[in-house]
């Protein structure tokens, strides 16, 4: 019968500490004169014992995490080489593991970008937008590997391994196609906004940052595989185009008419605050920086069985300069089984639920 590898472990602790204390004491004799030969501790070789004990134990716990029959490729990948990328991973289908193993592909591109983010870093603080760097490494896992084929699969029990390999130069030259297409999109909406008025600016310019952020990851991806690309250079623009946005933000107040309804407005002042936008106690028709909101609504309730339906209608327009820049009609629902108002303030909270998902410039109708 075999031992156990702790069983095994322990028998060539016992044996390395014999041999240790042997070559030990043999090495202090040489030294020693025939009268004075010293009595030697554990301590001097228990310490070199303990760090391959702990090595052993670490190579016996490594291989534990693999079956006996998993297969070798997968315990040792593939690396990326210059023709193919790698991934692997397992899963209970054969669909779940080859998702698993781009995944796995993904990370490792991951480590080169991750290498090449802490270089921009030193050499450009300032510049550099640390938020975007987050929001990319969440979203790094997106990419979206066309042109992939199952290269190994093995199925073992109830799981299955898979390898994947991407063609290295037709992901680049797609990644690489892509960043020119985002940066042509952002130059047209950079150059067309140049005579529009700070609203439709601010509009832009969103638009500009979620091309952005896109653009960065593309980016990124080419530096992870190792591709000459100025990353700087795109970060520097993009955090060009944040600080324009938040200039942008600072020009721009709104200003509630004096009519609206107080909770549906008391929610959109709260939504503009969150967004850093200026609100006015003061109209001022001549500042065609100052956007006027006029709300009207109106709701319904009707009790079915024995609960309250309330819907919620509610128009939006804006004005700057005298003029409707933009205008939107919403309708959101809310139900109670207490009182026709406690359906009625559930659906003010539908309103506010579908501002925090749309978000408030959109449901306001400023933005599409």
């Amino acid at each position: 019968m075999s031992k156990s590898p702790v069983l095994k472990i322990l028998c060539l602790f016992r044996a390395l500490r014999s041999a240790l204390r042997t070559a030990i004491i043999s090495k202090h004799e040489a030294r020693s004169t025939k009268h004075e030969a010293r009595k030697i501790s554990d301590t001097e070789f228990c310490i070199p014992l303990l760090a391959t004990l702990l090595f052993l134990s670490a190579c016996v716990a490594s291989n534990n995490n693999f079956n006996a029959n998993t297969p070798s490729w997968y315990i040792a990948p593939k690396q990326n080489s210059f023709e193919n990328l790698y991934g692997v991973a397992e899963g209970h289908t054969l669909e779940e593991a080859t998702k698993h193993a781009l995944a796995d592909a993904a990370a490792r591109l991951m480590v080169g970008i991750s290498a090449e983010s802490s270089l921009i870093r030193e050499e450009n603080q300032t510049s550099v937008n640390e938020e975007m760097r987050q929001k990319v490494r969440q979203n790094i896992e997106k990419i979206d590997f066309s042109n992939f084929r199952v290269s190994r699969s093995d199925k073992i029990a109830e799981k299955f391994f898979v390898e994947v390999s991407i063609e290295r130069t037709p992901f680049i030259n797609d990644q690489k196609e892509r960043v020119m297409v985002l940066e042509k999109k952002i130059a047209d909406l950079n150059e067309n906004s140049a005579t529009k008025n700070p609203i439709q600016k601010r509009n832009d310019l969103i638009k500009i940052l979620s091309l952005g952020k896109e653009l960065e990851l593309r980016s990124r991806i080419l530096a992870g595989t190792g591709e000459n690309i100025n990353l700087t250079e795109k970060l520097n623009r993009i955090a060009e185009f944040e600080n324009q946005f938040n200039k942008s933000s600072d020009k721009i107040e709104f200003y509630f008419e004096i009519n609206s309804p107080q909770e549906i407005a008391k929610i959109i002042r709260n939504a503009l605050n969150r967004e850093k936008l200026k609100i006015s106690s003061s109209r001022n028709s001549s500042d065609r920086n100052q956007i006027v909101i006029k709300i009207k609504s109106q709701s319904h309730t009707n009790k079915i069985y024995e609960a309250f339906l309330t819907k919620l209608e509610i128009d939006f327009e804006n004005i700057s300069g005298e003029k409707i820049l933009a205008s939107n009609s919403v309708e959101i629902t809310g139900s109670s089984t207490i009182s026709e108002k406690e359906s009625y303030h559930s659906a003010l909270k539908s309103f506010e639920e579908k501002i925090e998902k749309e978000g408030i410039l959109k449901v306001v109708g400023i933005t599409n």
